[in-house]
């Protein structure tokens, strides 16, 4: 039996996604068993989900994933080589993923294998999704050689363009207050929507972030994850005196250097009270979500697993720090401790009709 497993956000999930779903299956075989690694409340962008983990949790079940599992936030708020090896470390970690199936803008597997052998300064700049597809490539070597990749050509609008993308939606959302049409799961947008849990909006935070890095210290910027040892430490401790808003922060700091989302990640790093040390390789393994075939996948594994937050207060600390920000920005804001009482998202069938796999 083939168990493919998909690394993913789904901020939020769109026809696109299904495509890479269908397209999985139709390379493997329909009953190919689905297991998803995906962002929890913080995601690679720098930046909350506009959802919660547990409602994007429900998309991918009823998209046809037998098991979710959550990459913690340190390890999802990081650049491409950390965010791709901390998911396959938990993949490797399940030892029964016999598949990983991830997205590309170039679809030639063959291609992106020989690029992924070079050293990454002798790699031109990449697309996105190529990008993340070359790291996979190289975490699967390290961590999982036994894991076979396989990749799905991405359709549809391109990585943060106009539209029919993830990031294309979340603009649309946030300016209108409303989902459009086009996107699946409406039902699941109705009650996020009614019970005021979505759209999440890190803006609604924009003073308690710039409050929090004007307390830091230089040093503190120093130990952020993934500044590196250039100027950028320096440039964010000096921004953070001088911006007003949050989009005046990242005009500061912004160079040909330092990536705008490489400056969002070191600021919600920052504001989140995350370390170096914390984004070391993951230290548990957290189920988000369960369908109707998840029960006989969960049996054969070995690996010690968290389903139940409540009693992990200790290991999910941090992911519990960040629960209580996000649940700040959405347009109801909740009382603290949200972790502490979202338990496993479960379907016992999925009714979702995927469109044809020619076109999402």
């Amino acid at each position: 039996m083939n168990i493919c497993a998909v690394i993913a956000e789904y901020n939020p999930m769109h026809w696109g996604h299904l495509y890479h779903i269908a397209q999985t299956k139709k390379k493997l075989g329909a009953e190919t068993r689905l297991i998803a690694v995906m962002s929890g409340h913080a995601v690679q962008r720098g930046d909350f989900p506009i959802l919660t983990k547990s409602a994007r949790t429900r998309m991918a079940l009823e998209a046809g994933f037998d098991l979710v599992f959550e990459l913690p936030a340190a390890h999802a708020c990081a650049c491409a080589e950390r965010f791709a090896r901390s998911a396959v470390d938990i993949i490797a970690r399940l030892e029964m993923v016999t598949h990983l199936s991830f997205g590309s803008e170039s679809g030639d597997l063959d291609a992106l294998q020989a690029l992924s052998l070079l050293p990454p300064e002798e790699i031109p700049k990449g697309t996105p999704n190529n990008v993340l597809a070359l790291e996979y490539l190289r975490a699967l070597r390290c961590k999982a050689p036994s894991i076979t990749p396989i990749t799905v050509r991405r359709q549809g609008g391109a990585h943060d363009g106009l539209k029919d993308c993830a990031s294309a939606y979340r603009k649309r959302i946030l300016r209108t207050g409303r989902v459009p049409s086009g996107l699946p799961f409406a039902d699941i947008w109705r009650a996020e929507i009614k019970a005021g849990r979505a759209p999440i909006s890190l803006v609604k935070q924009e003073g308690a972030v710039l409050s929090t890095l004007r307390r830091m210290t230089a040093a503190d910027f120093w130990a952020l994850p993934d500044v590196g040892g250039g100027g950028l430490a320096q440039r964010l401790f000096h921004a953070a005196g001088e911006a007003r808003t949050w989009e005046e922060l990242l005009h500061l700091v912004k160079t040909k250097r330092y990536t705008l989302a490489r400056i969002r990640r070191c600021v919600l790093a920052a504001f989140l009270g995350m370390s170096e040390k914390m984004a070391a390789a993951p230290p548990h393994i957290r189920l988000l979500g369960i369908g109707e075939r998840g029960g006989e996948l969960l049996s054969v594994i070995k690996e010690p697993i968290i389903s139940r937050p409540a009693a992990h207060k200790d290991a999910l600390s941090l992911e519990s720090a960040v629960t209580d920000q996000l649940s700040l920005c959405m347009p109801k804001p909740e009382a603290a401790g949200l972790e502490w009482r979202s338990g496993v998202v479960r379907i016992h069938s999925s009714t979702l009709v995927i469109r044809p796999p020619e076109m999402p």
